[in-house]
């Protein structure tokens, strides 16, 4: 029984020996921790949006146009132009006159309104006005780490992400020579 336990043992410790050998066989790799000598920052300049919203009051002009309604100036006309045209003819022409009087007189003094009608009133304010001012600055950006590591003596140099500790986790590449 105690030899079938130290074969047991011997055995177990023998491929657990034999696979760790096999790990760095040829093309084996490993990982280990080397110590940081430095960890320097890296920095990248980035244009950052610094636009922003602007107002001032400016001076406006307002202008108004109106007509003013007045019907008065028609009638008056129709009736002057009825008195005149009442002026010429006889019987029926006279009758035709007065109408046709009338409807000149009524018609000159639209017209005439038309032309008197176009009043317009300018008016003066501030209005408030406003809009986007694009401006942009310049800020440093950290982007990473330039770390300098010592593994058994030997310097090597890596960028990483983040701020790394005391060490660094590295990989260890053997390779079996032959003598």
């Amino acid at each position: 029984m105690k030899i079938s336990l130290f074969a047991a043992v011997l055995s177990t410790a023998l491929i657990a020996s034999t696979a760790q050998a096999q790990n760095y066989r040829g093309q084996g790799s490993g990982y280990d921790y080397a110590r940081v000598i430095s960890a320097q920052p890296i920095y990248d300049s980035v244009q950052v949006d610094a636009g922003r919203e602007v107002c001032r009051n400016e001076r406006v002009e307002y202008v108004e146009n109106y007509r003013p309604r007045s019907e008065s100036s028609s009638v008056v006309g129709a009736i002057i132009g009825g008195v005149i045209g009442n002026q010429f003819g006889s019987g029926r022409g006279r009758a035709a006159a007065t109408v046709a009087g009338a409807a000149l007189g009524s018609a000159v003094a639209r017209d005439s309104q038309r032309h008197d009608r176009r009043h317009s009133r300018t008016r003066y304010g501030n209005e408030r006005v406003c809009g986007y001012e694009p401006s942009y600055r310049t800020e440093r950006e950290l982007v990473g780490y330039n770390v300098r590591y010592d593994y058994k003596g030997q310097i090597g140099e890596t960028v990483t992400r983040n701020r790394p500790g005391n060490s660094i986790r590295v990989q260890v590449a053997v390779t079996a020579i032959e003598d």
